[in-house]
């Protein structure tokens, strides 16, 4: 077995997945007119003339919900464990190479969850990879890194307890949408700039608060990944006897 759980894990994970995928290839489907979706052939109601916008708009904020959960729960405990163990060469070794196997480990479960939101996009949108579905997934994803990156440098905080990083990582999602938002529409009002610039500024270092349907901020990459493994490189600079008495 290795850091990340082993291949049965995964095997069984995708195993739960592909049946996800063929249950709802073989049991969604809108109805005639698409005013109802139905489900094992019974008939839900929607309400809407065209409801392509409503299974977009769902199907969207269920992949930004739980792709980034995936891609953090999936990587952060081992690595979090790297980034405790060994002298302080190993635990950059491990905030480097750590980081990234993490982040690829989540991924590779986040999409592999993904099958069925495609099986589902497919049967009521005719296309699996509609571009709201893939910009959602690329939006999520971006997030999910985030999330793992200041979930382990707060774990670095949090040393006896590093569950309560991952809670404090969302908090910081919420954080950082309310900043975001500020830094783009107080500008408008009888604002002070510092305040503006400061609010749009920990938009883009914290973690992306934006919607899913949002393009991806490119630009803003740089600085929203870059702040929190800066600021765990400087906390793996503790000794390690002040990481021993902060467990205590």
């Amino acid at each position: 077995m290795d850091r990340f759980g082993s291949s049965k894990l995964r095997m069984v994970w995708a195993g739960i997945c592909l049946l996800l995928a063929g249950l709802v290839l073989a049991s969604v489907q809108l109805g005639e007119g698409g005013t109802q979706l139905m489900v094992f052939g019974a008939g839900i109601p929607l309400g809407f003339e065209d409801p392509k916008p409503y299974v977009i708009q769902n199907l969207g904020r269920f992949i930004y919900s739980v792709v980034p959960a995936v891609i953090l729960l999936g990587g952060f405990i081992p690595l979090g464990e790297w980034l405790a163990a060994g002298g302080r060469g190993e635990r950059y070794q491990g905030l480097v190479a750590g980081t990234a196997l993490a982040f690829i480990h989540g991924l590779f479960l986040g999409q592999l969850l993904l099958l069925p939101v495609l099986a589902a996009s497919y049967r009521l949108l005719g296309n699996p990879f509609a571009p709201q579905i893939m910009l959602a997934d690329m939006n999520a994803v971006v997030l999910g890194l985030q999330l793992l990156l200041w979930a382990a440098a707060l774990g670095l905080l949090l040393r006896s307890n590093r569950g309560l990083a991952v809670l404090l990582a969302y908090g910081l999602a919420e954080v950082g949408r309310i900043m975001a938002w500020g830094g783009e529409f107080l500008g408008d009002l009888d604002v002070p700039k510092g305040i503006v610039k400061t609010m749009a500024m920990l938009g883009k270092a914290l973690p992306s608060g934006q919607l899913p349907s949002d393009p991806l901020a490119w630009t803003a990459l740089p600085l929203s990944l870059g702040v929190p493994l800066v600021l765990a490189a400087l906390l793996l600079l503790l000794p390690a006897k002040a990481a021993k008495r902060s467990r205590a």
